[in-house]
């Protein structure tokens, strides 16, 4: 679409989210996230900031990590880790089982990383765990789903939280577009990224959905370059 109502968020299904969508073209998708999330989703810096400064060598961490895709994310995190002497355990949740195996072999050589196939809707995984992390996911969900989301994962008082997505705007679609469509072929990339930009967020969408979550820790919404948004809570002081 040349010119999409940006005015609202769009009630659209991503392509990689069908069940029957190509599994060839699924796992590449998968593939070419490596690149996508790193340079556009900022976790590097959100995962240094608020989890890889809050551990030590003498404190094992625990993260769940919903919506994992591929797993590129938590890869990296692990690496960082094991520079740094840290021993952390991540459980890498997704809904779709073909993506769940992809990861399990993607993770074949990280041990400290569980992937299970599980519905975001179902009660979370949450005990004893430290730290929550999530990027791209709460776009994939209906606002009732997210509040739900975040007044669960809020109420569990983990260290930290970090819920990290894209803002809807018209720069962000264009941008994208401009920035993705000559590079990433025979995949979802492009045409599910564009869906993912109209079915995402303002800032006021945001503040509404947390307001009607009504956080019990401390929380606050960063707005991020480019075109992102991240929602850090628990019970360590969120604007660390």
């Amino acid at each position: 679409m040349i010119f999409p109502d940006l005015s609202r968020r769009a009630k659209l299904v991503e392509e990689m989210d069908r069940p029957d969508s190509p599994e060839d073209r699924l796992f590449r998708t998968l593939a070419q996230f490596g690149p996508i999330n790193r340079h556009f989703s900022r976790y590097r810096t959100l995962l240094r900031r608020y989890v890889l400064s809050d551990m030590t060598p003498a404190r094992p961490g625990r993260l769940l990590d919903l919506g994992a895709g591929g797993c590129d994310i938590g890869r990296w995190l692990i690496r960082q880790c094991r520079q740094r002497g840290l021993q952390l355990h991540i459980t890498a949740m997704e809904n779709d089982p073909r993506v769940a195996r992809y990861a399990q072999a993607a993770c074949r050589d990280y041990p400290e990383i569980e992937v299970v196939a599980q519905d975001i809707r179902d009660p979370l995984p949450l005990e004893e765990v430290d730290y929550v992390f999530a990027n791209h996911l709460l776009h994939h969900l209906p606002d009732q789903t997210c509040i739900a989301l975040i007044r669960q994962i809020d109420r569990a008082a983990p260290r930290r939280y970090l819920l990290s997505d894209m803002l809807r705007s018209f720069w962000a679609y264009y941008g994208f577009a401009l920035c993705t469509a000559p590079f990433f072929r025979n995949s979802f990339i492009v045409t599910d990224g564009l869906a993912s930009i109209r079915r995402s967020f303002t800032l006021a969408e945001v503040r509404a959905l947390l307001q009607a979550a009504q956080p019990v820790t401390p929380v606050t919404l960063h707005q991020l370059t480019p075109y992102r948004f991240a929602v850090i809570g628990g019970r360590c002081r969120a604007d660390r």
